[in-house]
């Protein structure tokens, strides 16, 4: 079994991971569509801050499913790593329900903007990327855990 605290921390480093990659991977693509690059430091700032508050509101709202999941073996890898990337897409729906419901608008307007799925897509590739990366850390280290509670018993 793994502790309580180790599963935190790997959901934790997985969330820093998957921000890491899926931000260069969006800077990379960035860069190579547009030919003159065209990056302001202020830019990048501001989007690493925005999105590290939104994954750290994710992994919090995440923190009850990380400490009841303990065993992931068979088909529950594949259900964990479902429920799992849906949580960023969920949440992100949410804001923007919220942000309908409180800002005041016109008569005619959608509570949710076409213009926003980008925004949605980025959120199931971080929440997905999470999982994935939770799920195998957890997974190994359930493995360390039963060869070194055999390697013990010997």
């Amino acid at each position: 079994m793994v502790a309580w605290w180790k599963r935190l921390l790997f959901s934790l480093a997985s969330m820093i991971a998957a921000a890491v990659v899926c931000l260069a991977s969006m800077l990379l693509l960035t860069t190579l569509k547009s030919r003159p690059a065209n990056i302001h430091s202020s830019e990048v700032i501001l989007t690493v801050a925005v999105m590290v508050g939104f994954c750290l509101i994710g992994w919090v709202v995440s923190i009850p499913g990380v400490l009841i999941v303990r065993n992931i073996s068979g088909h529950r890898f594949w259900l964990y790593w479902i429920l799992g990337s849906s949580v960023g897409p969920l949440l992100v729906l949410l804001l923007f329900l919220a942000v309908f419901v409180v800002v005041p608008h016109g008569p005619g307007a959608q509570w949710f903007n076409p213009a926003f799925r980008p925004l949605i897509y980025f959120a199931a590739a971080i929440s997905s990327l999470t999982s994935l990366c939770y799920l195998w850390l957890l997974g190994w280290a359930q493995r360390r855990a039963v060869r070194l509670s055999g390697a013990a018993t010997l």
